[in-house]
């Protein structure tokens, strides 16, 4: 057995209806009778787990985590797909749509928006990713009334101007453009083309220069139509907030939204048959390496034993790459966190062969070699000290949350997550090592005549 070297840590965390005398007539009891009867129909039966609650309104799944521990509310609202949802044509259509959408609407036109914003000290702002779309807000609890306004009329009437929306576009496809300007961004968007190869994944949620100078404003107002049903849509908010008041939010917000008929839908997981290595040769000062391997999700039993697997193999690289030999500054191990999932090797070096010879070594050393349980204990207990830091804000705790729920597993499996960490055992090191640290999918960009494609494919 071995004992474990812990060098770092890995970054893993009435009116009345009022006729003046204050009495009620007949027409106005049935009238607030069928209000309040369609407002019981909306709000499906709350189930709580200690300070998490869980109810629906109009289809609308909501998670709402009370923390009374300070004054910030973080809402997030998800849209589920990610890039299921885009074609070759259209990726990237979120990205545009909900980075526009945070410009202005009818009732609150762009410098009406922003001086509000700035007056609340409200944050609202959008992300893409391969899995899902979020549009997010963040307030304190005083003025959470008018941002919860804000919020939902930027999701639900965004005024989509076409000057504002050509200067999102425009910056979008700045940022695309400087992609390949940076070796490390070109070699990451290299390597998951090449991993992701006739897969979903293959499409960008941040789309192409192509597609997104294509997409027009009559696609993005379709698109938000068709994907605002909200059995589609997860909201998370954590925070100091009563579920009662906020259900009628909601209510009053997405009550009148399509329910739809969406069932979640999950890419599927990628193998590679052969190990690879793409070389682009350029002429830098250094080797750009990234080494892509199949791997679990959190939708798989092996993810927890993964998650350790690689912050082990992180510190071991990191150790005999930098700290022994000096042979890069930043040589990593990494495991991302996609349903159709992979994990990394990435290294910048002057002597790619000798550092590649000895990162693959350190896999080899995890296959074959059992670890010692009291210094993998004492590893498990150091990364959940990074994963109580990463979720210390309510912000942090909304995506925790939304994590889980949106693969499947339901917000409840999010509160296992310390628990299934801590029964990895050093079998199940050495098993998931064995199993997924295999047929490496190299990408290399720099110098040809330094990379032994022998090496680089022997495992």
């Amino acid at each position: 057995m071995e004992n474990l070297n812990i060098k770092t840590i890995d970054v893993e965390r009435g009116k009345k209806g009022n006729n003046g005398v204050g009495s009620v007539s007949g027409f106005y009891c049935r009238e607030l009778f069928a209000v309040y009867l369609a407002w019981v129909l909306l709000l499906a039966p709350t189930t709580r787990a200690g300070n998490v609650q869980e109810f629906s309104v109009n289809g609308l799944k909501v998670i709402l985590k009370t923390n009374p521990a300070n004054e910030i509310i973080a809402a997030n609202l998800y849209i589920r797909g990610g890039v299921l949802n885009v074609t070759t044509e259209t990726a990237g259509i979120e990205a545009l749509l909900l980075d526009a959408a945070t410009k202005g609407t009818d009732k609150y036109p762009k410098e009406k928006l922003n001086a509000e914003l700035a007056r609340l000290g409200t944050q609202i702002s959008s992300e893409v990713k391969h899995d899902y779309s979020m549009i997010s807000m963040r307030c304190v609890k005083t003025y959470f009334d008018r941002s919860w306004d804000i919020f939902a009329d930027v999701i639900l009437n965004p005024r989509l101007e076409a000057q504002e929306v050509e200067l999102v576009r425009g910056q979008l496809l700045a940022a695309l453009r400087q992609r390949h300007d940076h070796p490390d961004s070109h070699l990451e968007m290299l390597g998951a083309a090449r991993f992701y190869q006739n897969h979903p994944y293959a499409l960008s949620p941040e789309g192409t220069v192509e597609s997104v100078s294509q997409i027009t404003i009559a696609q993005m107002r379709q698109y938000l139509k068709d994907n605002l049903i909200t059995s589609k849509l997860l909201l998370v908010i954590v925070g100091n907030v009563n579920q009662a008041a906020l259900q009628n939010k909601i209510a009053a917000a997405f009550g009148r939204l399509p329910v739809g008929n969406y069932q979640p839908r999950y890419p599927p997981t990628v193998k590679h048959a052969l190990a690879s290595v793409h070389i682009e040769p350029q002429d830098l000062p250094t080797n750009y390496i990234a080494g892509y391997f199949s791997a679990p999700s959190q939708r798989d039993a092996d993810y927890y034993a993964m998650r350790v697997a690689v912050a082990i193999l992180q510190d071991r690289v990191f150790e005999e790459v930098r700290t022994k030999r000096n042979l890069s500054y930043a040589p990593e191990a990494r495991l991302e966190d996609l349903f159709a999932n992979h994990g990394k090797l990435y290294v910048t070096t002057v002597a790619p062969d000798s550092t590649i010879k000895i990162m693959l070594a350190e896999v080899k050393r995890l296959q074959n070699r059992l670890l010692d349980p009291e210094g993998l204990r004492d590893r498990i207990n150091l990364s959940l000290t990074s994963y109580y830091l990463e979720n210390e804000t309510n912000a942090a705790q909304a995506a925790f949350l939304a994590r889980f729920e949106l693969a499947g597993l339901g917000w409840r499996a999010s509160e296992k997550f310390v628990k299934n960490r801590q029964k990895v055992t050093p079998e199940q090191v050495r098993h998931v090592a064995q199993k997924y640290m295999n047929n490496f999918q190299f990408v290399v960009i720099g110098d040809p005549a330094k990379i032994d494609r022998n090496l680089f494919t022997s495992k």
